[in-house]
């Protein structure tokens, strides 16, 4: 790695909780300056703009939350336990996200739905993978005959992830995880229900 590209990272990796926690407009220059150490003049030596910077911090975030997924749903050798552990990964997610601020997925979605468009077409593939990763591993879990064959993976991906980043929202507002630990419990029941 060259030293400009070690720069970039250090860049990326000390602003990506800024923007995680304070969102494109709350972070002003002066804050990116102060998390990293460097002038405005190195920050732009490095990054056409302050809207570069944000696109690669998100990259950074949302790269950093799959990595710790997958080391979290490591060793699980069914199907099932595998998607046990990633509401389980989420469940300790409320209060002790990979990435200050919360999930960076749903903080970036809420920003780029109206108000910054240019990173939507983004932020909606990161979104769409996550739930093709989980539509994937319940088709895997119907053809190793874990779960019924009458089951709708996508659907079920769509009404897992989408109902733990709503509880996501929830316990982060109201500083409890009771929402959270409502919907992973419910979640647990439906693949209960689906398993063979």
């Amino acid at each position: 790695m060259t030293k400009s590209e070690r720069t970039r990272q250090f860049i990326v990796e000390k602003t990506a909780p800024l923007f995680n926690t304070k969102g494109f407009d709350g972070t002003s220059l002066s804050d990116l300056t102060e998390a990293t150490g460097l002038t405005k003049g190195a920050l732009y030596g490095n990054f056409s703009d302050k809207d570069e910077i944000a696109v690669e911090a998100f990259r950074h975030s949302a790269k950093k939350v799959k990595e710790m997924v997958r080391d979290h749903l490591q060793g699980a050798d069914t199907y099932k336990k595998r998607l046990l552990l990633l509401l389980d990964f989420f469940a300790q997610y409320v209060f002790h996200p990979p990435v200050p601020g919360g999930c960076p997925l749903l903080n970036s979605a809420i920003e780029v739905d109206d108000h910054r468009t240019s990173m939507r077409r983004m932020v909606s593939s990161e979104l769409l993978e996550t739930i093709d990763f989980i539509a994937g591993l319940l088709r895997k879990g119907v053809r190793a005959k874990e779960f019924r064959s009458d089951i709708k993976p996508r659907q079920l991906a769509y009404t897992f992830f989408c109902s733990i980043e709503g509880a996501l929202m929830f316990s982060r507002v109201e500083k409890s995880k009771e929402p959270m630990d409502i919907i992973v419990k419910h979640c647990r029941g439906i693949l209960d229900e689906i398993s063979i």
